[in-house]
């Protein structure tokens, strides 16, 4: 059997063994990153909707939104406009509460159809994200985020039909909020009066005065009005939703189970490249290799499959996070995050699955007798 020298270093034996199977590589690697592709789809998802979580806590120069404790979920939360603004501010240390109204309205070209319901001032208040047209001035005109008017193919100066009512569209905005683009604003009045909630609403956001500890504040509330949930941060909204707590259990499910189905395919593809190369490994060991050597040499060989699975699934999680942005339903909520967190958990669950995919073939190869390696056939 002929070895070059120059191919006796360890790492160039590991190269040398994977490079000499490229098919039986690149399957391996494919099938390791469906797990890959997973976790950075998912995590660069939910990084971007907290991110537009905390953006919309925050939006305004809020410093923090209030519910009604007890909701099954945020949109429906239900509070007394007139009475939750009064309690409110007659905390000392509340120097705004503007109300908001959420709500649901079935469109033919848009599978989730969010309204959003301000007072005038409030709309005429965040003009500096209007991108074209004016802020709504009477019951009759809207606005559209950037999303909504693309799926509705709606821009200023069209009539948009909600509920039976005529609309004149005045306006489009964009914001950093992912799903405040892909929803309509309107008066606060004239949605509640089309979602029969007649003074009622589904939030407040709230300012606190210069130099007051928000958190403090928003203990405060909670203590004082056992209807109320103060919500400060992305990381405090599943007091009144989970549908961030299900995102993360999701990427974390994925990971293991990534580990799981990833670590046997790779088990499989280095046993039997151990079972092909038993001649082989006999005259390392016959050469003067040791049992850890043998070993690092599979496991080098097995973490260069999930490095490359690793960089396969990556590209291959981008490009299905971003064509998920075209899809109208996910379009409204998803505008994925591509910072580091998503991918080193890739490359962390890459490496982690490489090394105990090939802990049972190394200890083979490790115990593979020079003398029996060498009468084998």
């Amino acid at each position: 059997m002929d070895v070059p020298a120059r191919s006796l270093t360890m790492l160039g034996m590991s190269w040398r063994n994977l490079y000499r199977q490229p098919l039986r590589t690149i399957l391996t690697a494919l099938g390791v990153s469906v797990g890959v592709v997973a976790i950075v789809a998912f995590g660069t998802m939910a990084r971007g909707f907290w991110r537009s979580t905390n953006q919309a806590i925050h939006f305004g120069e809020g410093d923090m939104m209030v519910f009604q404790a007890g909701a099954a979920a945020d949109l429906l939360s239900t509070l007394d406009e007139e009475k939750t603004r009064a309690a409110l501010l007659s905390d000392p240390d509340i120097a705004k509460a503007a109300p908001t109204l959420f709500h649901i309205l079935p469109m033919k070209k848009m599978q989730f159809g969010m309204v959003i319901g301000l007072h005038l001032d409030e709309i005429a208040g965040h003009g500096e994200h209007l991108v074209r047209g004016r802020n709504p001035e009477s019951d009759d005109e809207v606005v559209l985020g950037t999303i909504a008017a693309r799926l509705l193919k709606k821009d200023v100066s069209d009539t948009l039909i909600l509920a039976r009512h005529a609309f004149r569209v005045v306006g489009v905005y964009e914001t950093e909020v992912v799903y405040f683009n892909g929803a309509i604003t309107m008066p606060l009045s004239r949605l509640q009066e089309i979602a029969s909630k007649k003074g009622q609403v589904t939030s407040f956001q709230v300012k606190v005065r210069r130099g007051a500890d928000v958190a403090v504040v928003a203990e405060r509330i909670e203590r004082n009005h056992r209807n109320l949930l103060a919500i400060a941060s992305a990381e405090q909204y599943k007091k009144v939703d989970q549908g961030l707590e299900i995102m993360n259990g999701m990427v974390h499910a994925v990971s293991f189970m990534a580990i799981v189905i990833g670590s046997v395919i790779v088990t499989n593809t280095m046993w039997m490249t151990v079972h092909e190369r038993t001649r082989e490994i006999g005259v390392l060991r016959a050469v003067g290799w040791a049992r850890r050597r043998i070993i690092t040499m599979i496991v080098v060989e097995a973490i260069g499959v999930g490095l490359l699975a690793c960089a396969v699934g990556c590209l291959s999680g981008v490009g299905l996070a971003k064509w998920s942005t075209n899809l109208p339903f996910a379009a409204q909520f998803v505008d994925p995050v591509y910072d580091w967190p998503p991918f080193a958990t890739a490359l962390a669950v890459a490496i982690l699955l490489s090394i105990l995919g090939s802990a049972l073939p190394a200890w083979r190869a490790a115990r593979i007798s020079p003398v029996e390696a060498l009468r084998y056939e």
